[in-house]
């Protein structure tokens, strides 16, 4: 049987739904919204009916955003003798499921109860399925146990239900767009969208558009209007990957943005109101831009509100073996070998540097998954751990005989263009010729990256 809560500062009415409802549900009734709040905590309801006016207390609309504030999600509907479409407008913006007159019929009544039911228990079903959808892809929360960890993850659970910007560091391949997934899921914005997006990707004038979004004939190819991301991310979260690549035009505009949670799109004329949390990634540091004077120090501290920082994956050795427990517990569907791994390749797992940190981790275990004849991964399965990666200093071949006849930056230049040629060449084998993770590897950014191949002229 379904339970209701009725709040109603009248006692007449509250009396009448529950003679026409009390036989198909069990009924309670509170008198205003902080009995109703109360309640609320100390019970599990599936419906909330509120009448919307209850002078001189908060209204039903107010009682909507503390009930949400803390956490409880389930459908109200709103009640009101003097219906408006104003009213109606307001309630539904801010999340009630339903509005009724109080001279409804039994009938109308019953109905809108059994929808929002319904609808209840189907949001509850989408969130099971979700988990377990998480769960098999391994991407529920962050494995490890290490004390690092333990700080991260404690930190996250006092975050997460805030509306506070997070900043999140880490080096590439650290799991920074899965804690800001993470974050998300645990935050009262849950069941609203999620978007993600790597600023390195775009030009100034792309990244701008694909932000703020654009009107059409905007600009030359903008044969159509784009409400951008900020937008598309209405009422829930958008994360903002290598955060640290904006261009100082971009960061003006969107320090504007955070200020006064309003997009104006490009070649539009009037300010969108936007309802939007802002999650923010890097490798970099951010501290030394600010000094460098390349990023804004106020936009820094919009963004880092709450700053978290993800250790690497050589400070946090001991998450190795539960990580690659995860790891082959992921891939049971690909097969039922193999799944586990061998004490000795666990040792040489562990005594790795992993610059790639876990991205680099999981395409090891993959690589040593597919290679491995039995139930067990052995130490021959995995691959040359390091060999990959060539010496960049070697006396004689790397660095030139130094010159007192030419400018000591030039030669700073050379030897720098070296080992970057290098290393660049190492991690493109490494990564099998792919440019994208190459740049993971080397933890610069995709366009970075390119920019380096055209300076350094290397033709992949």
């Amino acid at each position: 049987m379904s339970r209701l809560l009725i709040v109603d500062d009248e006692e007449s009415f509250p009396k009448m739904v529950a003679v026409l409802l009390e036989r198909a549900h069990a009924i309670d009734v509170a008198r205003g919204a902080d009995e109703a709040l109360a309640r609320l905590d100390a019970a599990a309801y599936d419906v909330v009916l509120t009448d919307l006016h209850m002078p001189p207390g908060p209204d039903g609309i107010e009682l909507l955003r503390r009930a949400r504030a803390r956490g409880h999600e389930l459908p109200f509907i709103m009640l009101t003798g003097q219906a408006s479409v104003e009213s109606a407008v307001g309630a539904m913006r801010e999340g009630a499921f339903d509005y009724l007159r109080k001279t409804a019929t039994a009938e109308e009544l019953r109905t809108a109860v059994q929808r929002a039911i319904e609808h209840g228990r189907m949001r509850h079903e989408v969130q099971r399925l979700r988990g377990e959808l998480a769960e098999a892809r391994g991407v529920d929360r962050p494995v490890g146990a290490s004390p690092r960890m333990r700080e991260v993850m404690a930190l996250v659970d006092r975050v997460a239900p805030s509306d506070a910007s997070v900043l999140i560091l880490g080096e590439s391949g650290t799991g920074k767009e899965l804690l800001a997934r993470v974050l998300h899921r645990q935050s009262i914005r849950r069941d609203q969208p999620f978007v993600a997006f790597d600023c390195s990707a775009l030009t100034p004038s792309l990244l701008e558009s694909e932000l703020f979004g654009h009107e059409k004939g905007a600009f030359t190819g903008a044969d159509r209007a784009r409400r951008g991301l900020f937008r598309e991310a209405q009422g829930g979260t958008l994360f903002l990957d290598e955060i640290g690549d904006i261009a100082p035009e971009v960061q003006n505009k969107l320090l504007r943005v955070l200020q006064e949670r309003e997009v104006k799109p490009v070649g539009g004329d009037t300010f969108v109101k936007i309802d939007v949390r802002i999650f923010a990634a890097t490798n970099k540091d951010l501290r030394a831009l600010v000094q460098k004077g390349t990023f804004r120090e106020d936009l820094f501290y919009r963004l880092a509100v709450v700053p978290i920082e993800l250790p690497p994956l050589r400070e946090r050795t001991a998450d190795i073996a539960p990580i690659v427990a995860t790891i082959l517990r992921r891939r049971r569907s690909a097969g039922p070998r193999p799944a586990e791994i061998a004490p000795a390749a666990l040792a040489k797992l562990s005594r790795y540097g992993w610059p790639g940190n876990i991205r680099e981790l999981e395409n090891v275990i993959e690589r040593a998954a597919i290679l491995s004849d039995g139930k067990i991964i052995e130490e021959r399965d995995l691959p040359p751990l390091g060999s990959t990666v060539e010496p960049v200093l070697v006396i004689g071949e790397v660095l030139p005989a130094p010159s007192l006849g030419r400018p000591l930056k030039d030669q700073v230049l050379e030897i720098t263009q070296k080992v970057e040629r290098r290393a660049i060449l190492a991690a493109l084998r490494a990564e099998a010729g792919s440019p994208t993770r190459a740049a993971r590897r080397l933890g610069i950014s995709r366009a970075s990256f390119y920019n380096k191949l055209k300076e350094l002229e290397i033709n992949v």
